[in-house]
């Protein structure tokens, strides 16, 4: 990894798809087979020699600060707590603590995405901005049909020929103060996108999310593609 990259990571939502596991415990630190989320996502971190981290909280933060007591002490980690504000503002909120590039990650998503690789893409390009992307899957099986509605295949969930957003951002340190014209992630991204501002990195190796107590139980199934 080249340069004095940043990770910050998005810890502050309150999960509420994930309850009652997050009734009193935020979601990068639910449990998939015996270990937090969090836990996961900073082990895979320190394989390609990144020493600073920032963990944007929110909910329940104070049980982030007790999990790094005794873990992970030999990260240089700051725990910034924004409240329950947008994602945008937590950003801001770690801005002090960003001295150059920057890769902003889902607390509640597991990627084994090659950092060193996306760098090296992000340094391929002219822009200031790259999004992670991975494969959208069809949870349902897809029937076609000929002019006649006769049925003539089936797929049964068969992965598109979309992307989804799995978070995984390489930002250039400029983007903070872009950021700044901004109230809303969400519009921040619509608008970059809009203006091809962002590059995406298409990542095709292991995703897993936890937003539901289902995508929970298919984690715990397959983490051990992720490790």
């Amino acid at each position: 990894m080249q340069n004095n990259v940043t990770v910050v990571i998005l810890c502050g939502g309150k999960g509420e798809r994930l309850r009652p596991l997050t009734e009193k415990t935020p979601k990068p630190l639910v449990h998939i087979n015996g270990r937090p989320i969090l836990s996961y996502m900073l082990d895979h971190i320190i394989k390609f020699n990144i020493s600073n981290v920032v963990i944007a909280v929110g909910y329940e933060s104070d049980k982030i600060r007790n999990f790094f007591h005794d873990e992970y002490t030999s990260l240089n980690v700051t725990i910034v707590d924004s409240g329950d504000v947008d994602i945008i503002e937590r950003i801001k909120a770690c801005s002090d603590f960003i001295e150059d590039e920057f890769i902003l990650l889902y607390g509640d998503t597991l990627a084994n995405v090659d950092y060193n690789e996306l760098q090296e893409y992000h340094y391929s390009h002219s822009l200031n901005a790259t999004l992670t992307l991975y494969p959208l899957k069809s949870q349902f099986g897809l029937v076609e049909l000929d002019k006649d509605s006769n049925v003539t295949n089936f797929q049964e969930k068969p992965t598109l020929d979309k992307w989804i957003n799995i978070g995984g951002f390489y930002y250039d340190n400029t983007m903070l103060t872009k950021m700044k014209e901004y109230t809303s992630y969400a519009e921040f991204l619509e608008d970059m996108g809009m203006a091809k501002l962002i590059k995406g990195y298409k990542h095709l190796g292991i995703h897993i999310t936890v937003n539901t107590l289902h995508e929970l139980d298919e984690a715990k199934k397959n983490i051990h593609l992720f490790e």
